[in-house]
């Protein structure tokens, strides 16, 4: 091919001489990375990309940095620190990418697989500009996955001092340069165009008025071509993905302004309106800054210092201690039993484990740990109970993520944010046409106030308000929420939960208050070798009744409780809704209900917990239940908010059916021996039937039932049971306070709604007086934040009202 193409050739891609030209359809690209990232957009629809920067649209991935210069990732100390997760064959790390700010970048980084296939999966989380980056270590290197993405323009930001604190807030300077361009070409413009406004009727000279005038052009492009950027860019961008945006309105405003002035100073009919013009940009980018300032301020994503009831068995000394998660520290040693969740990274110090990380990775299949090797968190504990020692403290984040993950997400219905974001989309073309109706009907008669309202109505109105309303109103009731101890999956349960009409509880563990349950034995008496395995057998156990069981063994029996003279389980096995088995060598211990222990019915209706000892039965522990204080204000509260729609389901027998039915003023809807798949069925049939339910669970043999209902919560106490399946975990203290949380969620969307009629009101009288043409631009700046910043306030202060008189703590 002649040098001479080869010069002329530009990469579609990157916009650089092509060396080599790979030519796909009409397109020349300068090398296979280029061509591989340009295929990708278009398929995706999305190749307006390209377009936004006429000289150079991508970057170059030929050019960009190779895995050389991020080699020091591939250190495996500095990987323990900033790695998520790892196995023998996958990997995961959240990596911050300030570079990430449209559609397309989310699309491009969600589809890295198409690039390399080490790659498994992507996530980005836009608000944070962050990217969950999950990789085969045997495929490619940690350092290979950065170069990859600082080839394709996503350079991660791996300020190293940092990897355990999070980001300091936004860099301002751009915006700040900016303001004072603005700030500064406002101030000189309007001592230039003094002499014009203080010359009376005969005016001034024309030299003077060229002179003024051409000082005022100068001092004015920099406004119009740097500091107005920030209106520019996401316009162009929006115009280009055929969505529109209230930036493209203001550009449309500043571009009128700004030429209007520019003719009639190159006319000679005066100095133009350079100074309103600047001084117009100056307050849109005060009033922006004010804005990003207030939201940074007001941010409702929860850190480590945020509430999360997850509690852990901290050992001390000879002691178990269940503490809060977020008390655990670096070095501190605790126990994980059957069933719980590992809250941190940590170093295995039992000979084995067996842990289910399908939180992490999807995969149900338990991963086998040796003594001595690094666990990452977020693994379940599907065997007997094993030691760890913590080498990082508790990221609730981290938790709150894979909370949040796909594989436990539920159908929703149309949500107030994407109702908010359709009407902001619609916004613009409407205001758009108002302006431009606005011109046409003054053009004829008074140019000058045509050019005027065309840029008013532009200015002075914005969707802004009412984009904001759902996500500060929800925000502040999670927050809110967070402070009772109601710890929310995202903000948007909110919404949920003001659409409940029923409610279904749990008995054993919700309503019952599992500290103070009265545990008695009867039947043979244990020699010295059964109670030690009885004892260790139940200490594995985290079902309420299980747990009240231990506590009474280790008031009765304190001697064999220290943690030297605990036995460990060669296996354990838990069935819900059934019992547990633990073998020990050759002896296995039983416990649960009388057909899981081969024992006689139970034919006292009574609460019992058998056991039995190589096949043969010892006896049972009976158990009186103690009912949490208030249940009977609470039920009485919820019967009257839903109409009597409260229902009880147990897998308990009906002993306590009497008692029960004067909480609930009825028995009808008390359902008793209710297993994990009744529990499932009751509330699918009540879904089907047009119900929104809450189900309120203990978590562990309720997971089927808090997936089905609308919002599922899940009490904590003192396990570490952490259940995905739920929406909200609360703390077992705050059940009395569900009724005031329903009243408040529902008070919330109304605050939502006035918002959007405050949002909407502000518009119209806005638009009103800018169609006349008499409103100055200018006012219409300095107006325009004004209603962002009032719905702001209104939503803040309405929110904590509205809790206040809840009798919630804001």
């Amino acid at each position: 091919m002649p040098a001479e193409l080869l010069q002329k050739t530009m990469c579609s891609h990157c916009g650089d001489p092509c060396d080599e030209i790979i030519t796909s359809g009409d397109q020349h690209f300068c090398c296979d990375g280029c061509e591989t990232v340009y295929s990708l957009l278009n398929e995706s629809g999305l190749s307006a990309y390209y377009e936004l920067e006429s000289e150079r649209p991508g970057i170059a991935m030929k050019k960009t940095a190779s895995a050389s210069a991020y080699e020091h990732l591939d250190d495996p100390e500095l990987q323990q620190k900033m790695l998520d997760y790892a196995d023998s064959s996958m990997a995961r790390i959240t990596l911050r990418i300030p570079q990430i700010h449209c559609s397309s970048c989310i699309y491009l980084l969600e589809n890295l697989q198409r690039l390399h296939s080490g790659i498994q999966k992507t996530e980005v989380f836009f608000e944070r500009r962050e990217a969950s980056v999950q990789f085969n270590p045997n495929s490619i290197k940690l350092s290979e996955v950065a170069a990859l993405l600082a080839r394709i323009g996503y350079e991660p930001d791996l300020n190293l001092d940092q990897i355990s604190e999070k980001s300091k807030g936004k860099n301002n300077k751009p915006l700040l340069l900016k303001i004072g361009i603005a700030g500064f070409a406002f101030g000189n413009i309007m001592l230039f165009s003094l002499p014009e406004y203080l010359a009376g009727p005969d005016g001034i000279d024309a030299q003077f008025l060229k002179l003024f005038g051409g000082l005022n052009i100068i001092l004015a492009l920099p406004v119009f071509l740097y500091s107005s950027l920030d209106f520019y860019k996401p316009a162009i961008a929006s115009i280009r993905q055929k969505q529109w945006s209230m930036d493209i309105a203001i550009s449309m405003g500043i571009m009128a302004m700004f030429f209007r002035s520019l003719y009639e100073i190159l006319a000679g009919y005066g100095v133009g309106y350079m100074d309103s013009f600047t001084m117009l940009v100056f307050f849109l980018l005060v009033g922006r800054l004010f804005q990003q300032k207030t939201y940074e301020n007001l941010s409702f994503d929860r850190d480590f210092k945020a509430y999360f009831p997850l509690s852990v068995i901290r050992i001390e000394g000879n002691s178990e201690k269940s503490v809060a998660a977020t008390r655990i520290e670096t070095n501190d040693e605790i126990l994980i039993r059957n069933g719980e969740l590992l809250p941190s990274d940590s170093i295995l110090l039992d000979d084995e484990a067996w842990l289910d990380y399908s939180f992490v990775t999807g995969e149900s299949e338990p991963v086998h740990i040796s003594k001595g090797s690094l666990v990452y968190a977020g693994g379940r504990n599907v065997k007997t109970s094993v030691r760890f020692k913590t080498v990082k403290a508790v990221s609730t984040s981290y938790l709150t993520q894979l909370w949040n993950s796909d594989a436990f997400k539920k159908e929703k219905p149309v949500s107030l944010y994407s109702t908010s974001g359709r009407f902001s989309r619609y916004f613009s073309p409407a205001i758009l046409g108002i302006a431009i109706l606005a011109a046409l009907y003054w053009l004829p008669t008074q140019p000058g106030l045509a050019i005027n309202a065309f840029t008013a109505v532009l200015i002075i109105a914005c969707p802004c308000a009412i984009a904001l309303s759902a996500p500060f109103t929800l925000g502040w009731a999670t927050k809110i929420l967070g402070k009772n101890r109601f710890y929310l999956k995202n903000s948007e349960v909110t919404e949920q939960i003001a659409a409940i009409d029923s409610v279904v509880f749990d008995k054993t563990g919700t309503l019952t208050h599992r500290e103070t349950t009265e545990v008695s034995y009867s039947g043979r008496q244990a020699d010295k070798a059964e109670l030690a395995l009885i004892i260790s057998a139940f200490h594995e156990n985290t079902h309420p009744l299980g747990r009240a069981v231990y506590r009474w063994l280790q008031k009765e029996y304190p001697e064999y409780v220290e943690e030297q003279k605990m036995i460990q389980p060669d296996a354990y096995i838990e069935e819900p809704g059934k019992g547990i088995e633990a073998k020990f060598g050759e002896h296995t211990v039983r416990a649960g209900s009388a057909n899981w222990v081969a024992a006689s019915g139970n034919t006292e209706r009574a609460t019992r917990v058998y056991v039995s000892v190589d096949g043969f039965l010892l006896g049972y522990f009976g158990l009186h239940n103690h009912y949490r204080d208030g249940v009977g204000e609470l039920i009485q509260t919820l019967d009257k908010r839903t109409s009597g729609q409260i229902y009880l389901l147990s897998g308990d027998n009906d002993r306590e059916k009497d008692v029960l039915g004067s909480f609930f003023g009825h028995t009808d809807q008390l359902l008793f021996r209710q297993s994990p798949h009744d529990k499932l069925q009751f509330i699918q049939e009540l879904r089907h039937s047009g119900r929104e339910v809450m189900m309120l669970g203990d978590g562990l043999n309720d997971a089927g039932a808090l997936q089905s209902s609308t919002v599922g919560v899940s009490l904590a106490e003192d396990t570490s049971s952490f259940t995905p399946a739920s929406d909200i975990i609360m703390d077992a203290g705050s059940l009395s306070k569900i009724g005031s949380v329903l009243s408040f969620a529902k008070s919330s969307i109304t605050i939502i709604y006035i918002s959007f009629a405050i949002s909407i009101l502000y518009n119209i009288i806005g638009l009103s007086y800018a169609v006349t043409g008499t409103l100055s631009p200018l006012i219409c700046a300095i107006i325009m934040p004004v209603s962002s910043i009032s719905v702001i306030l209104f939503t803040t202060s309405a929110t904590h009202i509205a809790a206040w008189r809840k009798g919630l703590t804001t």
